[in-house]
């Protein structure tokens, strides 16, 4: 998400203006934390739509805990304060990598956990439920196959069947598909896509990876009438098996906070890491607050 490539797509297609932040000490490079903000025309920080966490790159010359500690209060110190430096401010997804929130609770900001599954890569099958991979074996079986596609029609049509299902919007459609594909390149950006025997699509994937790094959820949908025949789990392993060629170190599913949607990602076998967001107390903030309370308290 630091890509050039991304930063042009999210301007473009949202409309917002990027700031590239780089920090360090005072004196020397003992650290550097790198990160890229965006600005809507009011002057209002934002996280840009479908971007799942405000990235953040961060080195220290020392890596002993003591000294790594102290860079990190002092790198999310001077972050908070750049924040600040805003006319206003949304929510903002920090990335996982930020496991302290006090410097932002300092500032008078509000935080909260958000949760997602870490999968480590490669050895993931040995931590997979059983039933992950039955169900892709399923699929063959029935004969589905998975391939990379630059089909970007056929991919959307299967992201708008989950839309038309679940009542939410991916907020991006055929042209701004081939658009962000355009901006990252094939070596960041790529789309699986699950085809029945038939040739028909069923189901798809769309994900950004860093080679060597760092893998994300983007999107997905399967059409209705293949939910049952193990097309999500086929697209997975084909998808997850890519990354371990392409080096990378781990998948993340981005986000578990709805139930089903944790249960299903649980079985992949990830680690549950917390993320945070934070944003300045409101009105409506604490009014949302309450509505999650009432909420709770009916279940």
């Amino acid at each position: 998400m630091l890509l050039e490539g991304w930063v042009r797509f999210n301007e473009k297609q949202w409309g917002l203006r990027a700031h590239w932040v780089e920090l360090g000490p005072a004196k020397g490079n003992a650290w550097s934390l790198r990160t890229v903000m965006y600005e809507n025309r009011r002057g209002v920080l934002k996280t840009p739509p479908r971007n799942p966490y405000l990235p953040i790159e961060f080195t220290s010359q020392d890596g002993r805990r003591g000294s790594v500690n102290r860079r990190k209060r002092e790198a999310l110190e001077g972050l908070a304060r750049v924040m600040a430096g805003f006319r206003s401010q949304g929510i903002i997804a920090l990335d996982p990598w930020v496991e302290d929130a006090r410097p932002f609770q300092w500032r008078g900001q509000l935080a909260e956990p958000r949760y997602t599954y870490r999968l480590e890569l490669p050895g993931w099958k040995e931590q997979a439920d059983k039933n992950v991979l039955q169900k892709a074996r399923k699929a063959e079986r029935l004969g589905y196959v998975v391939e990379r596609s630059t089909d970007y029609l056929a991919v959307q049509n299967c992201l708008e069947s989950v839309q038309a299902r679940k009542g939410f919007d991916h907020r991006v459609d055929v042209a701004a598909l081939a658009s962000v594909a355009d901006s990252l390149g094939p070596e960041h950006f790529v789309c699986f896509l699950a085809r029945d025997k038939a040739g028909e699509p069923k189901g798809a994937w769309v994900r950004l990876y860093m080679p060597g790094g760092r893998a994300l959820a983007w999107s997905a949908g399967v059409r209705t009438e293949a939910l049952r025949d193990g097309v999500n789990n086929l697209l997975g392993v084909y998808a997850i098996q890519f990354f371990v060629e392409a080096e990378c170190k781990s998948f993340d599913f981005v986000g578990a906070n709805i139930p089903p949607v944790a249960a299903m990602k649980e079985a992949w076998g990830g680690r549950l890491v917390p993320n945070f967001v934070v944003y300045p107390p409101s009105f409506r903030a604490i009014g949302r607050l309450c509505q999650r309370w009432i909420q709770a308290k009916r279940k």
